[in-house]
């Protein structure tokens, strides 16, 4: 069942009490840390908000299992006929199914449970919904689905390749996905911790050098992208 993140970041994982947290009603519940992630928004207009709400309760399309029974009755032979034909008509269709992230989808971003920030090149304003869907790696190796809105309006001066820092509040999450993102980034902050330890040995640990390309070793980076 997915949970609204209150202004308390309401969530699963236990609150922060490290450098990115904050003190009194605004206080966030989650560290904030960077990673490349595959990451796809998609711009939700006010009367789609409540569908796609209603939608992360069902089960991901993209990812459904597909189980058979052992008895092949009259009525799941003819049924399954049927679906042969339908997938011969939608093979020649020009249907516009999304296609599942994957690599080439990753981009930079700072995240934690409740919300996250990334560079966008389209405008957006404080309100505006999206629907967000995130591939984590393995050992979770799966696509987490929430709703998020912008905490702020896009008004800073882009960037050189014309990019706008964007803030979304993870507002609507499922409880299981909250918490494997959770999760995940627990295990960048080890990666991380662990790599700041090593850097005054002069031997290089594989640990290491994933904590160098999944996340910033600098504690200061980790706080940049309000979204609280």
């Amino acid at each position: 069942m997915w949970r609204r993140s209150g202004a308390h970041g309401e969530g699963g994982g236990a609150p922060a009490s490290g450098p990115t947290a904050e003190s009194g009603s605004g206080r966030r519940a989650y560290y904030r840390v960077e990673g490349i992630l595959p990451i796809r928004l998609t711009p939700l207009a006010p009367a789609e908000v409540d569908a796609a709400v209603f939608d992360l309760s069902m089960p991901d399309p993209l990812c459904a299992p597909v189980g058979e029974g052992e008895d092949d009755t009259p009525l799941m032979a003819r049924l399954r006929r049927i679906e042969e034909k339908l997938d011969l008509l939608l093979g020649a269709s020009p249907v516009d199914v999304p296609r599942q992230l994957s690599g080439r989808d990753r981009r930079p971003l700072v995240f934690s449970g409740s919300g996250l920030a990334l560079r966008v090149d389209a405008p957006f304003e404080a309100g505006d919904a999206y629907r967000v869907e995130i591939l984590l790696p393995p050992p979770y190796a799966r696509t987490l689905r929430a709703v998020g809105h912008a905490t702020r309006a896009g008004r800073e001066t882009p960037d050189a390749d014309g990019l706008r820092q964007l803030p979304l509040a993870l507002t609507h999450m499922d409880d299981d996905d909250r918490d494997a993102l959770v999760a995940y980034s627990y295990d960048l902050q080890r990666f991380a911790l662990r790599a700041r330890h090593d850097s005054g040995r002069s031997a290089s640990t594989p640990a290491a050098d994933r904590a160098a390309a999944a996340t910033s070793s600098s504690p200061a980076s980790a706080s940049r992208g309000s979204w609280a």
